[in-house]
């Protein structure tokens, strides 16, 4: 939740036009793929409906908080400006948050051993 409130007031902050270092991406793209990817691992952390079911819960939330994020900066008076390529990103890092968190899950459950079978002794 704090983590969630951090992507809200950080896109929401004021800053000073600040010029991007010469690259094929912006750094700014970079920031918003870690904060979203955050976002997803974080929160699919957090829940514990079956993963599918959490998986399409924790997309669909972090696309409505990415739309309503990058929406939210058009309206405000300072220094922000809405932007697809934002949300794009924002999308891109969910979609790595949801998917690293829902890999991991999978190799543990694979890695460990079932109910009632004892671990082998390589």
């Amino acid at each position: 939740m704090l983590w969630t409130l951090g992507i809200a007031l950080a896109l929401a902050w004021p800053h000073p036009d600040l010029p991007s270092p010469p690259s094929t991406l912006p750094l700014d793209k970079f920031v918003h793929v870690a904060l979203f990817a955050g976002f997803g691992l974080l929160w699919m952390g957090a829940l514990r409906p079956a993963l599918r079911r959490r998986s399409a819960w924790v997309a669909g939330a972090g696309l409505l908080f990415a739309v309503v994020t990058e929406a939210g900066q058009h309206v405000l008076p300072f220094g922000r400006a809405a932007s697809g390529l934002d949300a794009l990103a924002d999308a891109a890092g969910l979609a790595l948050g949801v998917g690293a968190f829902s890999l991991a899950s999978r190799w543990r459950r694979s890695a460990s051993p079932s109910p009632g079978q004892q671990p082998s002794r390589d």
